[in-house]
């Protein structure tokens, strides 16, 4: 009898053990649920995640290529130019020096400190000219990229307040930018589409007193040193009917430039 009563406490305590192991192994698994969900099922990351996770991918530390610019005016005639791309620092201090057609051969703009300081050269004076600050706005060689349009993705962080939008689109976040009081920039509002994937923009909306300017497109995004670089950009101008395409011929990242490459001096070479 007590051998009995011995076997069912033992029995009891065992079972006892399994259940408290059973709701061990319950919390445990929903806790890992939990932990990645927000992978297998989307993270709602934030604005400011997504814009630093951008600017990471769209600005190594520098760069040097040559790109093709061609450029489709309101009535169609099409102007063809190939130039010389320099970048340090992440895209804040840029040297652009155009080597064709023969007639701008050497022409070539310098911009500083993510935009604030722009020098611009032309070889048939011979002299290097600062810009008033004003002048960002304005067209690079004829083109529908500004000056400020070439700067450095800084004064996305700097120049603008950042919001996460609802995108419409499965593959793509939104981030919707708003002028901060006093930064004197050129747009009332952008609007970047950024890839999920790998955080590089698939395009750019433009926007000035409320009327939508430019469309800037990312086209044929492929990894150069595993970087990913739109081989192709093309910018749409709605209010002229006019766009510029600008392809990648040549890129090289981690280039290492001399202490005075990004000066005014090096303008003439």
């Amino acid at each position: 009898m007590l051998v009995g009563q011995n076997l069912k406490i033992q029995i009891h305590l065992n079972f006892m053990k399994l259940l408290k192991i059973s709701k061990t192994l319950r919390t445990i698994f929903y806790l890992i649920l939990g932990i990645n969900s927000t992978g297998l099922f989307g993270a709602d990351f934030s604005a400011k995640t997504i814009l630093d996770s951008m600017t990471i991918v769209m600005q190594p530390n520098s760069s040097q290529g040559k790109m093709e610019q061609e450029i489709i005016t309101s009535s169609n005639i099409k102007r063809v130019f190939t130039f010389n791309y320099y970048s340090e620092d992440k895209g804040k201090n840029v040297l652009i020096r155009y080597m064709e057609p023969r007639k701008v051969r050497n022409n070539a703009f310098l911009i500083k400190n993510s935009g604030e300081d722009i020098w611009v050269y032309f070889p048939r004076t011979r002299r290097v000219r600062k810009l008033a600050s004003h002048a960002k706005k304005q067209k690079a060689q004829g083109s529908d990229f500004s000056y400020e349009d070439f700067s450095g993705s800084e004064e996305w962080k700097t120049d603008y307040r950042v919001k996460q939008k609802p995108s419409g689109e499965r593959n793509n976040y939104l981030l919707n930018f708003t002028p901060r009081i006093g930064a004197g920039t050129s747009y009332d509002s952008l609007k970047i589409y950024v890839n999920k994937l790998n955080y590089y923009p698939d395009r750019m909306l433009y926007y000035q007193n409320g009327v939508h300017l430019k469309t800037l497109n990312f086209q044929d995004v492929k990894k150069i040193q595993g970087i990913p670089t739109a081989m192709r950009m093309l910018m749409e101008n709605h209010l002229e009917d006019s766009k510029t395409t600008i392809r990648i011929l040549e890129m090289e990242y981690n280039v290492i430039f001399d202490r005075e490459f990004f000066t005014e001096r090096n303008l003439k070479k």
